[in-house]
């Protein structure tokens, strides 16, 4: 998407300062490292010996380490060497030059204090019922701030790693346990991985851990949540010999350990042979019904093949990681859930992606100019990669597309791989050439934007494509379905003007038609056709796509038969996506009889169809809502039903909603999810002080943190108060990171000027890169706002009534006719 004037600013991926980044240049080459390692998890410190086994690949005299906030006590090969810290450099002389092919190995013996890389969870008063814990996360370039290293993924060693450990404590690293040896009272836990990885790939957690073992796999639980473990891994054996059968390469590791921490960063990190996952990620029987953690489990298992077994070379292939576990992830869906939730997901995957497109930036999936390596780990990298990849395999065929994988994964196992070393060997074995696809879809911004529009007489239908996008068009084979009354056919046909049109011959009348029936290409679409046609298409349409398409075109189309249609895609439909898409058009419909409509679908089975029509039912903020949706919020088999309704009956703005939610914010379930609906629905008394007051208490440090983080974005509505203000400042320096990007986002929300030094402080000095880049885009979003008149608000306000005027007069003619008819 390309955006001109005032916008241009806020849509570039590329802030000021970002620059082209390219691999480092090495003399030298690390093959191996022995580490010792003894946490003080009480003192939050680390005392460490290394030995870095290194191999001279230019003459130098001078070798230069990475290594971040690290005490560094001696460093010797055979004898004493001199050094120096610069920067975040660790610079040692040799005290002669060595010779191409040489090897020497480096001891270095430091402490540390880290406050990345190595993390260290302490119970307080605030929260006495955390364990002592302490892990690491490495990726993107955090490996630094615990060992001296390269920190870049074209640089893989084996590693030996030993933990020292208090009794009762547990220690998981990457490779292979040899040996547990008890020491002075204290225990070491002895692993080495074989199998060369990056920096960013080692790891170290120690805890107090439930051990569930299944011949090499094994789960790592704290103790009190063993019960809950197996509705997260249970089918973890069948994912594996999934991805072995479908990749055609064996598991590569000796084991797979997944371990459960507190307070984890992400979802899960891929660490050679050792997953680290969060927490939330563990949940009770009733989360079941609408969560999985299958998408998570799935995803950093496929990153065991696609990332640590062959690494990206340099971060700007980062999707020939991310890209592939997304789309592996999505493959697996598929393969155990079937074809509906297969399509399904893939649409979710490219509306995820179109978000960002739309609301923040677009940038080629591959790119070398950024700031931090961080900000590369956007949808762009997950979910338009996988949609890239998803292209891929229906460009190829599924026989070469797996072939292709095969041969990918052999011929760089253990080694890095670029984008072109993909492309190559997909070329090798298919004979297509695939240069235009990878420079349309992978090295160039943007995506087709489609307005189709249809004519059809007795005789012929003719299909008009037009490439709306300001940029050049794209090339791409489109397939177009037409249905008659009994019979279909698909036509493909090929795509490379902004305009194309088609006429196709028929000899009987067309009942419906579909663009792109099995979504094999990424793009928007717009389709102007009849309302019976579209309707037709929501009823009997084969695939999830083409039904899901149709629910979403009938967004402006307000008759009472569109309604009922619609109505009964929810009530029917045999999929509960189709049925959550009806939902949501008719709540963008807005119309009296589209609210009854949904009244009636409150019973729907599934719950997250279910949860589509109560937020739907929100979307009218209608005061009788209160009551209707009560018994939901009180007692519904979904937590995430009664976590929508808790939203929905804020939108009501009844005073009588009040005290319901904030008692639901009392509830202790998973992931708190119905307080923060409650808190969701609170944020709409805007300007009410004694709410305010009352989210600023839940957005306090002590509090569960994804409750904290709801309360501190809903603050956002209440930043007039100084009050307010002065606290969601105070949070920009809070412990919990996403705390910080919330408390940006509230300002923004605000969209205050003055919070514009204090974000300036945060895009300069927050430690964490994801949070200094949400503060930058923040100045730009504020900076933005305040140059577009007031009056802009009014007319849109204005237009929404006109709108919603003209939709029920619409309806009414509607009624009408059929009295007529």
């Amino acid at each position: 998407m390309h955006t001109h004037g005032e916008d241009e600013a806020r849509k570039k991926f590329e802030l000021p300062g970002s620059k082209p980044h390219y691999p480092p240049s090495l003399p030298f080459a690390i093959t191996h490292m022995r580490l010792a390692i003894e946490p003080d998890l009480q003192e939050r410190s680390i005392t460490c010996e290394q030995k870095l086994s290194i191999t001279i690949l230019q003459d130098t005299d001078v070798i230069q380490l990475d290594a971040a906030e690290l005490q560094i006590k001696s460093i010797s090969a055979a004898s004493k060497l001199e050094f120096r810290s610069l920067d975040d450099k660790l610079i040692v002389k040799l005290g002669r030059r060595m010779k191409e092919g040489g090897r020497i190995e480096l001891a270095i013996a430091y402490t540390a204090k880290p406050r990345q890389g190595f993390y260290f969870v302490t119970p307080d008063k605030h929260y006495p019922g955390k364990h002592l814990e302490a892990w690491t996360q490495g990726e993107a370039t955090q490996a630094k701030y615990w060992f001296p290293c390269i920190d870049h993924p074209q640089v893989k060693f084996t590693s030996e790693i030993s933990v020292t450990v208090q009794p009762g404590f547990t220690a998981i690293s990457n490779g292979r346990l040899h040996k547990v040896e008890q020491r002075a009272k204290k225990q070491v836990y002895h692993w080495s991985e074989s199998n060369p990885h990056p920096a960013y790939l080692a790891s170290v957690v120690v805890g107090k851990y439930a051990e569930i073992k299944e011949g090499s796999l094994q789960y790592y639980v704290p103790p009190e949540r063993k019960q809950d473990a197996p509705r997260s891994f249970d089918q973890t054996p069948k994912m594996v010999k999934f991805f072995e059968e479908y990749l055609g390469v064996k598991y590569p590791y000796e084991k797979y350990a997944q371990v459960v921490v507190q307070d984890f960063l992400y979802g899960g990190m891929e660490n050679s042979s050792c997953t680290t996952l969060t927490l939330d990620t563990l949940h009770d029987k009733k989360a079941h019904l609408d969560f999985t953690s299958d998408y998570l489990i799935s995803h950093e298992l496929a990153h065991q093949w696609f990332g640590d077994l062959v690494t990206c070379r340099d971060w700007q292939h980062i999707w020939l990681n991310e890209g592939f576990a997304t789309y592996c992830e999505a493959l697996y869906w598929g393969a155990s859930r079937g074809n509906d939730e297969f399509q399904y997901h893939m649409m979710q995957m490219a509306d995820d992606y179109f978000e960002e497109a739309g609301t923040r930036y677009t940038r080629p999936v591959v790119t070398k100019v950024y700031k931090h390596p961080d900000d590369l780990f956007d949808r762009h990298t997950y979910d338009k990669g996988g949609c890239v990849l998803h292209m891929l395999h229906h460009h190829v065929g599924d026989i070469y597309f797996r072939r292709s994988l095969k041969t990918y994964l052999e011929r760089f196992a253990n080694g890095t791989a670029e984008t072109d070393d993909l492309r190559k060997v997909f070329e090798l074995e298919t004979g297509k050439s695939l240069q235009q696809f990878f420079d349309q879809w992978v090295f160039r911004e943007g995506h087709p934007e489609l307005k189709v529009d249809f004519l059809h007489d007795s005789d012929s239908v003719k299909i008009k494509v037009e490439q709306a996008q300001s940029a050049d068009p794209f090339e791409f084979a489109l397939d177009v379905k037409l249905a008659f009354a009994r019979s279909k056919k698909t036509h493909t046909f090929k795509i490379s003007e902004k305009e194309s049109a088609f006429q196709i011959p028929v000899d009987s009348e067309l009942e419906w038609f579909s663009i792109d029936p099995e979504f094999k290409i990424l793009k928007t679409i717009s389709i102007k056709a009849p309302n019976e046609m579209l309707v037709r298409q929501l009823n009997d349409g084969d695939s999830v796509t083409e039904r899901v398409e149709a629910a979403r075109a009938l967004k402006e189309k307000s008759t009472d038969t569109v309604i009922d249609a619609l109505k009964e895609a929810i009530l029917h439909d045999k999929f509960w996506g189709v049925a959550a898409e009806a939902a949501k058009t008719l709540g963008a419909i807005r119309t009296e009889y589209a609210y009854e409509a949904l009244k009636k679908c409150l019973g729907v089975k599934h719950p997250k169809s279910r949860r589509a029509v109560v937020k739907a039912i929100g979307d009218f903020r209608k005061e009788e809502t209160l009551e209707l949706l009560r018994p939901l919020l009180q007692k519904d088999e979904s937590y995430f039903v009664e976590s929508e309704a808790a939203t929905a009956m804020g939108k009501t703005k009844s005073r009588q909603a009040i005290t319901i939610l904030k008692k639901a914010t009392e509830t202790n379930t998973f992931q708190n999810i119905v307080a923060q609906g409650a808190i969701a629905g609170l944020k709409e008394f805007a300007g009410d002080k004694e709410i305010a007051d009352f989210l600023v208490e839940k957005s306090r440090y002590g509090n569960y943190h994804r409750t904290r983080e709801a309360a501190t974005f809903a603050l956002g509505k209440f930043a007039d108060s100084h009050a307010v203000f002065d606290h969601l400042k105070s949070l920009l320096t809070d412990r919990w990171f996403r705390v910080r990007i919330n408390a940006c986002r509230a300002l923004t929300d605000a969209e205050l000027t003055k919070a514009i030094p204090d974000l300036g402080w945060v895009a300069e000095h927050d430690l964490d890169p994801r949070v200094k880049r949400v503060a930058e885009e923040c100045i730009n979003i504020i900076k933005d706002a305040t140059k577009k008149p007031k009056e802009v608000a009014q007319m849109r306000e204005e237009l929404d009534r006109v709108k919603s005027k003209n939709l029920e007069l619409l309806q009414k003619v509607d009624r009408l006719e059929r009295e007529l008819r």
